[in-house]
């Protein structure tokens, strides 16, 4: 007798969280399988520390397989959803086409970056979503140093040591402070500029930066951040960014040599070709996170616009909805499975931290407003719990406290192979 099967369709912690739950409670009659492009999960939250170097890169990913133990994980890019027929399409590990049929769908494969929504960043700007992502703005940040010590001319060094973050919420501040944090500490080891030669511009085009906290706490992050060297401008338009900076309305343009978008997110591919109902770049879905129209396809995360019942809202895009969202879809799909009632999604927000450099963080744990170097400490507490491994948590510890005894490291990370060299032999 062929296995019932349930498909889920991305490898995120939500993701693989789900696929943990169910391979542990259905019975044997039910086979999981969980498709990602990559084979691990990236805890996106900590990659501005990586760009910043405060943090081991290896330290934000963990492998899929085992933190969906017991499930069958493929690494695999989907690229078709066959509603009508039950089946997925899949591209092979030889770049042939291939099926899987399916008894429910799971769609779980977050947003995309929309690198179209401003002129010029898909080409000139840099994003912060991945771990490769993280990796490369981390070589190219120090890259930037070394172009400028290379550089005689004062002009020119002056936009290699220019960073421009345009977005300022909670990506876009925490990438800046890490950021400014790495190169204060940096600039002692070079010789043709300063700390004071340095500029981090933070482009919000709302009223203040973090718009989701309380306006007090904004009002602290922005103040600080200006103290430690980081220029925050509110109220700006950005209309295009070129390979030397960014334009600003029709009459400003800023000079930086790296631009950093950290706006604009836009629904899958995946997703927007598939027909299913949708609003504002999200999946629309009952409250038992079914998509609307389909009694076999459901969704939850970031890509999906989960109702809340606690509140009669929708879930924000956060990771805290989406993993309490995966606990409540295992029991939605095995309800259905028994014949028995479904729950709508139901939860309080526990608040929200962001990371400011040098330091400090702002946030609203349960309502308590909270700042500063405590903030700090909590921030990196709760991040910390969250790591799926006692090991990973052993890791981490260990990054952060080299970080705060240490100066950070200026490492390049370079990927150039002996094949690459045009004299292997030369030194």
């Amino acid at each position: 007798m062929a296995l019932k099967r349930i498909v889920i369709i991305g490898g995120g912690f939500a993701g693989s969280d789900l696929a943990r739950r169910l391979q542990r409670k259905l019975s044997k009659d039910w086979e999981v399988l969980l498709y990602s492009r990559e084979n691990h999960f990236v805890f996106t939250p900590l990659l501005p520390e990586v760009v910043g170097a405060a943090i081991n890169p290896l330290h934000v990913v963990w492998p899929i397989r085992e933190m969906a133990r017991g499930a069958t994980c493929r690494t695999a890019e989907v690229r078709a959803l066959h509603l009508d027929e039950q089946k997925i399409e899949y591209l092979g590990p030889n770049g042939e086409t291939l099926t899987e049929n399916y008894d429910h769908l799971i769609l779980g494969c977050g947003l995309a970056v929309n690198l179209d929504l401003i002129p010029g960043l898909r080409d000139h700007g840099w994003a912060l979503k991945t771990l490769g992502d993280a990796l490369v703005l981390r070589n190219h940040v120090i890259q930037q140093l070394e172009r400028a010590e290379a550089e005689p001319t004062a002009e020119r060094r002056a936009e290699f040591l220019s960073f421009a973050v345009v977005g300022g919420g909670f990506t876009g501040v925490e990438v800046a402070g890490s950021i400014r944090d790495m190169l204060s500490e940096s600039a002692r080891f070079y010789k043709r500029f300063t700390v004071e030669d340095i500029r981090v511009t933070i482009l919000e085009g709302g009223p203040r930066v973090l718009g989701p906290l309380p306006e007090s706490l904004s009002s602290y992050a922005h103040r600080k951040l200006e103290s430690s060297g980081i220029d925050v401008r509110t109220n700006v338009k950005v209309t295009e960014i070129k390979a030397d900076g960014v334009q600003l309305g029709e009459d400003e343009f800023l000079n930086a040599g790296t631009v950093i978008g950290s706006i604009g997110n836009t629904m899958q591919r995946l997703l927007s070709e598939s027909n299913l109902a949708s609003e504002r770049g999200r999946l629309l879905v009952e409250p038992s996170m079914r998509v609307q129209g389909r009694t076999d396809v459901w969704a939850f995360g970031d890509c999906a616009a989960v109702p809340n019942a606690y509140d009669d809202s929708i879930s924000p895009t956060l990771g805290q909805f989406a993993v309490r969202q995966s606990k409540q879809m295992a029991a939605n799909l095995i309800a259905t499975i028994k014949g028995k009632e479904l729950t709508p999604f139901s939860y309080h927000t526990r608040g929200m931290f962001a990371a400011i450099g040098h330091g400090r963080a702002v946030g609203n744990p349960f309502g308590v407003k909270i700042s500063g170097f405590i903030a700090y400490m909590m921030w990196r507490a709760i991040y910390w719990s969250k790591m799926p491994s006692i090991a990973r948590r052993t890791q981490i510890a260990f990054d952060w406290s080299w970080d705060l005894l240490f100066r950070r490291d200026i490492v390049e990370l370079s990927t150039v192979t002996t094949s690459d060299l045009k004299d292997p032999s030369a030194p």
